[in-house]
Parts: C-alpha cells; structure tokens; sequence
C-alpha cells in the first residue's frame, strides 16, 4: 500500500489515524524516537521506496515488528528484541480491508481521506477520481486476499500461520492459480531470532536447511515471498537459466540483514524481576542435564553464534499438537505453467512447490529490483553485472567456487526433503481418516527441538503458544490451563510467562480448538512439585 494511503487510513468506525491508534489497540509497540521516524511509526513498521516505482514511498515491515516484544514488572518496561511480538496480525491485516471498506463507502471518510493524501490537488474532481479509481482496484486485491485467508478461529494475539500465508502468496497469488489458496488454520507462534542463524535447521518443523549463508538467503526470500514481495515465476528447470523468475527481494540487503542478525544476543534476566535462587538453580541444573539437554542443547549467554546441530523429534514421540507439521506436507497444489518445471506433475505438495520456487527466487540471475519494473520481456542489462556479484559474495563472505558448491549441496538436500514429502503423503494417504493424534502421526513428520537460551522471555510456549509459562510447561497435560488469555504485557516472574487474565484488547486462546491443543512434551519423566520450581529457576538462568 502507497505509505500516503497508509498514513491517511482513519479506523473503519472513527476518525482516529488507523496507524496511530489501531496499531497500538492491537498490540504494536509504540516507537516515539523520531530521528528516523518522524511519523511515529511502531516498530518494525518503515518507510520504504519501492526501487520499481523509484517517485513512490510505500509501507512496509521489518522482522521486528513480529520478532520485538515488551514485558512491564513493577513499573519498568523492558523491550526485547527478537523476542515474539504479543501482536494481532490477522486484526491488522482485517482492520486495514474494514477501514478501506469505510472510506470508500463513507463520502466524509473519503474526502478527507484524499485530502491527505492529495494535498491541494484534492480540489481537483480528476485527481480525486483517479485516487478513487486506485483505491477500488488495490481494496479488490486485499478484499480477496483476505477472504482466501480467512479461518473458522482467527490466530489471535502472539500467532500467525505464517506457512499458510506463505503458501497461499506463492502458489496462489504470484501463479495466478486461485485454486490453489488454502486457509491458514495452523496458526504458531512467532519464534526468538537469538542464534537462529547457527541452527542447522529452522522453522517449527524443521523444513529450513539453515548451514550456510546460500540457504539462509533461501529461508529469508521465503519470507519475503509470503509478506507481499511481487514475483513472477516462468521457469522450465531449477538450475537452467529461467525464461522468467524474478521477485522484488533484495537479496544483497537480506544478506546484509542475516550478518546483523547473528550480533543478535540472548536477553539475560534482569535482577528487577527478582533474583534467581541459587540453591534451586542448581538443583535445576542437573534435572536438566538429565531429561532435557539431550534435545535442548546448552548455549550460553553471548555464544549464541555457536553451531547447533538441532534435534528433530517426531511428532509420535513428543505428542504436540501435530497441524502445522501434517498441513506443510498433505496439501497438494496444481502447477500451473510451471508443470515443465516439476516433470510434467500437474500437481505437487504444498512443500515442495515452495521450496522449489524459493530455490529459483535465490539463483535467478535478474537483478531483483529494475526502474522498468517486473516485466513479461527481460533485456540482457537486467542481469547481474559481475560487479555486482562480488558484492554479494563479499558479503556473503564466500568465495564463487565456495557458493556454487553450497548451490550443489542445496539441490542434493532439496532431493531428499522432496522423497520425504513423498513418503509422509503416501503414510498419511494410507489412512482412513485424517490424523488427529500425535501418536498417529506418520515417522517422517517431526517438530525442532532448539537451545532454550533466553527462553524465559518468549512466553506463550510450545510451538502453537498453547501453554502460558514455564511452570505450566512442567505440569502433567491435565493440569495445564485449558483456556488463557494473551496480549498482556504484565509479567509473572514466579511462573515465568505474562499474566493471562482478560485486559482490553487480550484475545482468548482455547485448548479445545483445531491447532490449539496443549498436549505434548511431557515424556521428559514426572516431576514433584519441588523438582518443578527448581528447572523454572534453571531456565530463568539460561
């Protein structure tokens, strides 16, 4: 959306600024700083001249308006960042469909709506006319955009499903294959960024081969591919110069953003929370060493750039709620013009289709961005000069001969993950009924298992946030809350999670729901009471 447009949005019911008032109502943190943000964005939310239309500013996110997070205790508020935002992004993205819905269908609304817009060209009838001609045709993209999002159960506060947005940008939207939308009914929880680039595996479930830089480009374009990044697909063959792959992902600046990224600490636990108990610290030590470090490697503090060999556990065994992992693999999507690029398939998984496309997206040879914009005839100035190509592999830090055999290695991985798509399909197409029990689920289907470094500040937890604090997470499933309340920023430092009691603008989250079960992750042994208090003091320490 044009930045301008954005700015002038009023709230669908009120003349308040959707952007001042809105955002905040729906959990975005408020960014008074104003030497680079003089229009009192939130955070995460930026500026951003679109390098295809080089005379328009548009609105845009940055990883850290879902990856920044606040707790308050005792009237003090820390921010931290690459925390997970408590923030409704299924309300944003509605409010903004009912808002322009409003302005178009209110003649007050709209006008001064244009007047913000327009400035003294407001009083021109032409220019207002093209402004509403402008508005009618992008509010019919996000009006479907919306519809093919939309779920029985909205995510709520702190979620997003954020594979399904995904899948239904890339296959649906950017292949101009409607068909091919599913609703993203698996909403997760956004994850801590603190040494996600030394994982060797990223995402819930594992999908992301994350060992070199190559593939950690592939994880970030397949981010920007899912959060409105404009992209053509016309290809015949992965590793064939394509006929037509072209995205507007920066890739240069993406590579830039991960080496920023791997600065990116662990919070420690501030003594204003209260300080840790020792005695019990210890004795949580060796519980964890015992039951837990097997799959949740110690990092510490400070070496979050240490490489982590992550730990894959399948779904049967530690018993969560298993929608996310079983919707990556079960849909199947059509292909559209890019049969020849599957083997003729006129179909494929969901999966396979996105790791495909996200593969060509980081090899294409086109420079991302052009002042003639995305087009349908490429000339041979579009490539990348080799000037250019140094630059990113001096960014990378990677010599050619370095990028191209991680290019290779990549390919070989994409094989396997694509016969392990294969083989989950084929488990799951053998049974009657659709899985609805971990226990049931097929071998191939897992859930990561990360260093648990800073954990204490990421609440709500397991992958889906179906569990409030750490002192819950011990408890037998029985004993957990089957219903809370999130969006609080008011911390618990006895139980380790916000407080879940119903505040203004706090969203329910029910068990009992599709996607939202809390059961799981209790095979690590039964613990007392005692025993329970002391692994919380233990992980407040990590």
């Amino acid at each position: 959306m044009p930045y301008s447009w954005f700015m002038a949005l009023e709230v669908s019911n009120s003349e308040e600024s959707f952007s001042k008032v809105k955002l905040a109502q729906l959990g975005y943190l408020n960014n008074d700083n104003t030497t680079n943000n003089p229009d009192r964005l939130p955070v995460g939310f930026v500026k951003d001249q679109y390098e295809l239309t080089p005379k328009e500013e548009y609105i845009g996110l940055t990883c850290a308006a879902c990856h920044t997070n606040r707790l308050s205790f005792r009237g003090r508020t820390f921010q931290i960042d690459g925390a997970p935002t408590l923030a409704d992004m299924w309300g944003m993205l509605t409010g903004i469909d009912d808002s322009l819905k409003a302005t178009m269908e209110n003649g007050d609304k709209f006008s001064r709506f244009a007047g913000k817009v327009l400035g003294v060209e407001s009083s021109n009838p032409k220019a207002v006319a093209e402004l509403r001609s402008q508005v009618v045709e992008f509010r019919k993209y996000w009006t479907q955009f919306i519809q093919d999002s939309r779920t029985t159960h909205p995510w709520g506060r702190g979620r997003l499903d954020a594979f399904g947005m995904i899948f239904n940008r890339v296959s649906s939207i950017d292949l101009g294959i409607p068909e091919n939308s599913r609703a993203p009914d698996a909403p997760v929880s956004y994850p801590f960024l603190w040494g996600a680039s030394f994982q060797s595996r990223v995402q819930w479930n594992g999908v992301a081969e994350n060992t070199n830089d190559i593939e950690r480009l592939g994880r970030n374009v397949g981010e920007v591919l899912g959060v409105f990044a404009q992209a053509q697909f016309k290809a015949t063959s992965l590793f064939e110069i394509p006929q037509l792959a072209r995205t507007s992902a920066k890739r240069l600046n993406l590579v830039k953003l991960e080496n920023q990224l791997k600065t990116l600490w662990s919070p420690k636990w501030p003594s204003h929370l209260g300080q840790i108990d020792q005695a019990k610290r210890k004795a949580g030590e060796v519980l964890y060493s015992k039951h837990c470090a097997s799959c949740h490697q110690v990092v510490d503090h400070g070496k979050q750039d240490t490489p982590v060999q992550v730990v894959m556990t399948p779904l049967s065994e530690v018993g969560t709620d298993p929608k996310m992992a079983v919707n990556s693999v079960s849909e199947k999507v059509l292909t559209g013009n890019l049969k020849k690029l599957f083997q003729g398939r006129a179909s494929v998984s969901r999966g396979e289709l996105l790791q495909t496309l996200v593969q060509l997206s980081v090899l294409s040879p086109y420079r991302d961005v052009t002042k003639g914009g995305i087009i349908d005839r490429l000339r041979s100035d579009d490539l990348f000069s080799a000037e250019e190509v140094k630059a990113f592999l001096d960014e990378t830090g990677v010599v050619e001969s370095v990028a191209m055999k991680f290019i290779e290695e990549q390919q070989e991985k994409l094989e396997i993950y694509y016969q392990e798509l294969k083989q989950a399909l084929q488990e799951m197409a053998g049974r009657p009924e659709p899985i609805t029990v971990a226990a049931n689920a097929p071998p191939t289907l897992e859930y990561k298992a990360a260093p648990l470094v800073g954990i204490w500040a990421t609440a709500p937890y397991l992958h889906n946030g179906s569990v409030p604090n750490l002192y819950e997470l011990l408890l037998p499933v029985k004993e957990r809350s089957p219903q809370f309340y999130v969006g609080n920023h008011e911390f618990d430092p006895a139980k380790v999670g916000y407080v879940t009691s119903k505040t203004e603008g706090t969203t329910l989250f029910d068990t009992s729901l599709p996607g939202n079960s809390n059961e799981g992750h209790d095979t690590y042994g039964e613990f007392n009471e005692e025993q329970r208090w002391q692994l919380v003091e233990y992980l407040k320490s990590l």
